[in-house]
């Protein structure tokens, strides 16, 4: 086989047709999980700036001493637009992994002072990314949840002083969170974090590629950066806005002491001593490559103008929001808007658009937490091109919808999720559940609806366990 040019081609072709199903990442009709600038001459670099490294391993630098060049480039980049003047920070896969490093940091540097036993709490508003819940669980935090949020769904700093304890290790807001784009009051917490000598870590992941921009445009935006003296550390994504391929981020630290609890090195074995900044061991330097060559393409002037095409289609797509009567939620500062229908017609919205070739992010929200359901939307450079179609095809599918008559008390009586069920009961029933609500390899990229009514409608902890209990089901080969 080796050597076999046909049967190259034929692997591609096969390929090809597995991804025939897909939607199209580059077709401008998505909403979620792509965030495309348009620039055809960007996008040709950061192939061939990916495909020059990898085969590079980001796990010796000694080995590729360009690795470390480009990585300290990204950080001095990310310190220069987040004012964080003698800050240090390093590249990771991706904003989970940034987060999961970051609280590990925290914990040690915590643990240096309190003594190896001292277990962390970190306070986090409700809109807070499950990456630092995952964290929590993995680095052994205690958490407590700011639910008393803001008519915004910002979480502000009177909520978090009622929470704060003696063992509070680590604070964590959101410049913006990922369900509605509001910010948290990070001036506020920062106070806090400051008088009470608390680590403060800002969630830049998806909105610190463009709320710098947006302000250097002249816009006024709430501070979250290290300008404000009790930021501790901050997370931004380049695989979201900084338009690098999947994997890549940034954990930014005020300063080298904060930073040292991230390392782990291991030399107790007869190998090479084992050093890693992240979670990740050997990875690709692909990423990296591509985003060092994304910032010296773009520079600041660069993503600004990327940002003006972001604040257009925003603008473009508010507006016609407003004008078919849709509500949007709370107050979107940066490229992410969410908007509802506050029934189930925004589940149908979702399915028929993707029909369409549209995908807008279904949000079941939780009446037990009195999250409405809604919608959510990336908004990419490239929509300022899309937007007027978008909001017409919207509009149309509107006409279209025909309200579903569903009485989900009956439903959750059928697949035996009565209010009150001990999850320990479901197991057994899985397979039926699955059953009923037509959950298979071919269906999780149709209708959703029924399914993200039931999401809304049932306690956050039934949803987790039947979750986890279907992904179980549906990765099997």
């Amino acid at each position: 086989m080796i050597g076999n040019k046909n049967r190259a081609e034929s692997v591609l072709k096969e390929l090809k047709e597995l991804a025939s199903n897909d939607l199209d990442p580059e077709s401008g009709k998505l909403f979620s999980h792509i965030y495309d600038h348009g620039d055809p001459v960007l996008k040709e670099l950061i192939q061939k700036a990916y495909q020059l490294y990898m085969n590079k391993t980001m796990l010796d630098f000694t080995v590729y001493p360009s690795i470390l060049k480009m990585e300290m480039d990204l950080v001095k980049f990310g310190n220069k637009i987040f004012h964080n003047e003698g800050g240090v920070g390093n590249f990771t896969y991706g904003g989970t992994e940034s987060i999961i490093v970051m609280m590990k940091a925290c914990r040690e540097y915590y643990r240096r002072i309190r003594g190896r036993d001292f277990v962390p709490e970190m306070i986090i508003p409700s809109t807070g990314h499950p990456a630092f819940f995952k964290g929590a669980l993995y680095l052994g935090y205690k958490i407590k949840v700011i639910q008393d949020m803001d008519e915004d769904y910002s979480a502000k700093a009177d909520a978090l002083n009622e929470l704060i304890s003696k063992d509070t290790a680590l604070i964590v807001g959101s410049a913006p969170n990922y369900p509605y784009g509001t910010i948290d009051d990070i001036e506020g917490f920062s106070d806090i974090a400051k008088e009470k000598d608390i680590w403060l870590h800002v969630d830049a992941c998806i909105g610190g590629f463009v709320l710098p921009f947006i302000e250097r445009l002249g816009h006024k935006t709430p501070l979250f950066d290290f300008r404000l003296e009790g930021v501790t550390s901050l997370s931004a994504d380049l695989h979201k806005y900084g338009y690098a391929p999947k994997g890549a981020s940034l954990i930014l630290y005020r300063d080298k002491e904060h930073r040292f609890g991230q390392i782990y090195v291991h030399s107790s074995w007869p190998g090479y001593p084992l050093v890693n900044t992240t979670v990740l061991s050997s990875r690709s330097a692909g990423p990296l490559a591509a985003s060092w060559a994304i910032v010296k393409y773009l520079g600041i002037e660069g993503y600004k103008e990327l940002t003006v095409n972001i604040l257009t289609a925003k603008r473009i797509i508010m507006g016609g929001l407003r004008k078919l009567g849709l509500d949007i939620i709370g107050n979107p500062v940066s490229s992410i808007v969410a908007f509802t229908t506050w029934d189930h017609r925004v589940f149908q919205i979702c399915d028929m658009m993707k029909k369409k070739g549209w995908y807008i992010q279904a949000q079941p929200g939780s009446k037990k937490l009195e999250f409405p359901p809604s919608i959510h939307l990336t908004i990419s450079p490239i929509h300022h091109k899309y937007a007027e179609q978008f909001i017409e095809i919207l509009k149309e599918t509107l006409d279209e919808i025909k309200p579903m008559e569903i009485n989900v008390e009956n439903i959750m009586y059928a697949l035996g999720l009565e209010a009150g069920l001990d999850t320990s009961l479901l197991g057994n029933k899985m397979d039926l559940i699955i059953e009923m609500l037509g959950i298979d390899k071919e269906s999780i990229s149709g209708e959703l609806s029924m399914i993200n009514i039931l999401m809304h409608e049932l306690p956050p902890e039934i949803v987790e366990f039947l979750l986890a209990h279907i992904i179980n089901r549906l990765f099997i080969p």
